[in-house]
């Protein structure tokens, strides 16, 4: 008898995919394949191989293309200060009473003044993380 290369193993398959396995097999069963190729082992090996696959040539293609650590801070940081500034316009605008809005208050909290302050943290946050 000829030698296989072949390592046994056990998983443990979490729920979710489980059910899409076996979404997998009423397909097959559906498409008239028999029970001895649309079975839970027979599609987990297929979705590991199809898995191993991409993530082979994910390596080979230069590794990982996340975002880096700068890209997210940056987002974080120009997430955090126009949510800061939106907040501040709405409070400011809640606890004032709609007779005591004046002008002053539009040129302070105003759509257009804010507007222009989000173009100002844009400019800010690319110019600081671009510099580091």
């Amino acid at each position: 008898m000829k030698e296989q290369n072949i390592h046994r193993m056990t998983l443990t398959i979490p729920f979710t995919i489980l059910h899409l396995i076996d979404e997998i097999i009423d397909e097959k069963l559906k498409d008239g394949e028999n029970k001895s190729t649309a079975n839970r082992t027979a599609v987990a090996l297929d979705m590991l191989k199809i898995g191993a696959r991409v993530l082979k040539k994910k390596r080979e293609d230069g590794g990982n293309q996340d975002i880096s650590l700068d890209e997210k801070l940056a987002l974080i940081a120009d997430s955090v200060l126009k949510t800061e500034l939106r907040v501040d316009s709405m409070f400011e605008f809640a606890n004032t009473k709609p007779q005591d809005i004046d002008q002053r208050m539009m040129n302070q909290y105003g759509y257009d003044v804010v507007k222009k302050k989000f173009s100002e943290v844009d400019y800010k946050v690319n110019y600081f993380f671009r510099k580091k």
